[in-house]
């Protein structure tokens, strides 16, 4: 016979398990559960909306130093407890969305506040990462991402993270470059808290138009920070580039993250110029590197030939992108086809000729 499931029984056979004993379970019980309670609020801080079941799953990836954390050892019963810990302990703002089963953030300025105790993984991952977004990220918002990195830095300081060790560690990464930093961080913010947006945007003819927006995406591509974002004015979603972005202000009203236009950012369909299809390029020398390298479109191939080149293959491309990185492999990346790109490339490379015989 099962026998009936008791909670306030279960509370006094959970309290006689929180006693220390000689194998200090107890404590290693409680810090597994705050890694668990921390991947939460890092689901919640990116966006990710997620459901509880998608929140389990994510407890069969974790893993800490004292043993693996295994997906068989937890139940959605778990991941209840851990969001009301998240919630009461933590005061963490989150809410359910009874349409979709997922939770998220009311309060975007929310900051999980806690103690880090963190495995020498976790540690390398996080000094490396905040080595990255030193370059990545534009001033204001490099600061703060270092300032936050020596924080935690500061309760951890293992002997394999020596000030030797992290000091000569380099990245030198394609960063993007931000005209008005003052901007930046407006829009940096309006996209973490998820607060409207009103902006002064110089568009491609010259002329400045006023929007209010809600800032659903930041991305980096082509070394310039963009944004896709839900216009008000044209009730439809809109790419714009921060450096085009004259002025912003935060507005009052707050959005709910979309995952349509989220999920719509990808690397073939980034920016709005038009496709040429079908672009075939041939390659020599270290051009063979440099376009494995290169992300023009995630269906992109390179083969080798018989005589030893290689062809470059793009499925879809503008010229606006493959025209200037044809001419940067100096002869190494000859386009082949369609003639609209082989007719692109010389021009450019002629007007290049006709400047420097001037």
């Amino acid at each position: 016979m099962m026998k009936k499931y008791s909670p306030r029984k279960n509370e006094q056979v959970m309290k006689k398990r929180r006693k220390p004993g000689k194998s200090g379970r107890s404590t290693v019980s409680r810090n597994i559960q705050i890694i668990r309670i921390a991947r939460i609020a890092s689901l919640l801080k990116r966006n990710c909306c997620p459901t509880a079941e998608g929140i389990l799953k994510e407890y069969e990836t974790l893993s800490i130093d004292e043993g693996n954390l295994l997906g068989g050892q937890y139940s959605l019963r778990t991941v209840y407890r851990d969001i009301k810990a998240l919630k009461n302990e933590f005061g963490c703002p989150i809410r359910f969305d009874r349409r979709t089963n997922t939770y998220y953030l009311k309060d975007r300025s929310w900051d999980f506040n806690c103690p880090a105790n963190l495995s020498e993984s976790a540690m390398l991952a996080l000094i490396i990462g905040g080595r990255i977004a030193e370059d990545v990220f534009p001033d204001p918002v490099r600061g703060r991402i270092s300032r936050a990195v020596d924080e935690i830095l500061k309760s951890n300081s293992p002997e394999f993270l020596e000030k030797t060790l992290v000091s000569s560690l380099k990245v030198f990464a394609a960063g993007g470059v931000s005209e008005n930093p003052g901007v930046f961080s407006v829009v940096f913010e309006a996209w973490q808290t998820h607060r409207r947006l009103h902006i002064i945007y110089n568009d491609q003819h010259g002329g400045e138009v006023e929007r209010d927006i809600d800032p659903h995406v930041l991305f980096l591509y082509l070394h310039e920070w963009r944004i896709k974002a839900y216009c008000h004015l044209r009730k439809a979603p809109r790419t714009f580039v921060i450096n085009r972005i004259k002025n912003a202000w935060l507005l009052k009203e707050t959005f709910k993250p979309d995952r349509r236009i989220i999920d719509s950012v990808t690397l073939d369909n980034i920016v709005s110029y038009k496709k040429i299809r079908d672009v075939k390029i041939r390659l020599t020398g270290d051009a063979v590197k440099f376009a494995n390298a290169n992300q023009m479109h995630s269906g992109q191939k390179v083969k080798k030939n018989r005589d030893g080149s290689f062809l470059f293959s793009i499925p879809e491309v503008p010229a606006e992108v493959v025209v200037p990185w044809i001419l940067s492999q100096k002869g190494e990346a000859v386009p082949v086809e369609p003639p609209e790109i082989v007719e692109a490339v010389r021009k450019a490379a002629q007007t290049t000729l006709d400047s420097l015989a001037k």
